[in-house]
């Protein structure tokens, strides 16, 4: 599975992930280090709307090849207000400006395991990308996860620290590679456990640019050592600027 993630065209690879990360349980990697000796980090509950789930439907198709087949298609409702995407561009920073979140982004990969990666806990004030998934503000889901916390940092605080207190109607500010910034407005904030974990929600293709934030949440288990939930921030993008500066960060 994992090989066919790798080889897969950009368009399919977050179909294909959705499958991988099912098959191993959700974003189970995305464990605190300490979740406890350090300070608090927020805790969020569900709250707003969240995105239209995909219906199914069934219809046939003729490819360019040979013969006809049937199959199941899917369609989502577009978020009404979604700007018109923007050319691929790999983001270098995030910020949620209302909660105080500010963190560089590098590019991550899937683990061995399949599931997809996230920076190392010695790295933790850093978020991770998937870069076989959509850049943000071309069409589709892209997906950025960091930890909430880690113990080798000196105030245990990682890059996700306050996503907890992310709402809706807040904006989201991602840094490109080409100096443009695409402007994300929250849809919704969620906490799902990691034994449930909300793959179809998530990794849901979207005919509009939009964003899915994920780290630690909920209860933590001490003797396990990890979050027994994931926070999850959906996203839909909104605006197209020049570069930080135009923001005022």
């Amino acid at each position: 599975m994992t090989g066919d993630v790798r080889n897969a065209p950009r368009g399919n690879r977050v179909l294909i992930l959705a499958a991988v990360v099912l098959a191993f349980g959700g974003l189970a990697e995305l464990t605190g280090a300490d979740g406890g000796s350090g300070p608090q980090r927020p805790t969020a509950n569900v709250v707003g709307k969240l995105p239209p789930m995909i219906g199914t439907g069934t219809g046939t198709g003729t490819g360019a090849g040979a013969g006809t087949g049937t199959g199941t298609g899917k369609s989502a409702k577009a978020v009404t207000n979604a700007l018109a995407p923007m050319p691929y561009s790999a983001p270098t920073h995030i910020a949620v400006p209302a909660v105080n979140l500010d963190a560089d982004v590098i590019s991550v990969d899937l683990n061995a395991d399949g599931s997809i990666g996230t920076p190392s806990l010695a790295n933790a004030k850093v978020a991770g990308w998937y870069d076989r998934g959509p850049a943000p503000g071309q069409p589709g889901a892209a997906v950025l996860d960091a930890h909430v916390d880690s113990s080798l940092m000196s105030d245990y605080r990682g890059a996700f620290f306050y996503l907890g207190l992310a709402e809706p109607g807040m904006t989201i500010n991602v840094t490109r590679a080409d100096h443009s910034v695409a402007v994300f407005s929250i849809d919704a904030v969620q906490v799902a456990q990691k034994s449930d974990f909300p793959t179809a929600q998530v990794y849901a293709p979207t005919p509009y640019p939009s964003l899915r934030l994920i780290t630690c949440g909920g209860d933590y288990d001490k003797k396990a050592h990890e979050y027994l939930g994931n926070t999850i921030v959906y996203a839909h993008l909104t605006a197209e600027k020049a570069g930080r500066e135009a923001l005022g960060e």
